[in-house]
């Protein structure tokens, strides 16, 4: 016989399972663009950051970030590196490379100072294994 317990856990169970798998399909906490293959993956992503931990990774990821003239942008940048490169960098609006890492053994700290007001690129690029943590925070 079953118990009243058991009547209510598992229609809730099912309910639980339901909305998970609709909160993955339509709330995906990815950030960003770009063209890249990843495999066996997880991904935690914010407004202000982008991590990734992954088997393989190939490609290019993006965010863009509208920042204005006199914004200081403060980056963050950590890489774990099993086999591969991995690049971190932010252009402006016209592609202009204004800040790159290539591999990082420890973590890179820069501050860029924004001279025009655009849409600026935050993009991880390479063929790597391992992890990328990114974050930032804009001083006005």
């Amino acid at each position: 016989m079953i118990g009243n317990k058991t009547k209510i856990v598992i229609p809730v169970c099912v309910l639980l399972v339901i909305l998970i798998a609709f909160s993955v399909k339509h709330f995906n906490m990815s950030s960003g663009s770009g063209n890249f293959n990843i495999t066996r993956s997880i991904e935690l992503n914010t407004k202000n950051s982008m991590r990734m931990y992954y088997h393989s990774f190939s490609g290019n990821k993006y965010t863009l970030m509208n920042l204005r003239k006199g914004d200081k942008l403060v980056l963050n940048v950590s890489v774990t590196t099993k086999q591969g490169d991995l690049k971190v960098s932010l252009d402006n609006g016209n592609n202009k490379e204004l800040f790159s890492t290539e591999n990082p053994q420890k973590t890179v700290t820069k501050t860029i100072n924004i001279n025009e007001t655009d849409n600026y690129k935050l993009q991880v690029s390479g063929k790597h294994k391992g992890s990328f943590y990114v974050k930032w925070r804009v001083e006005s």
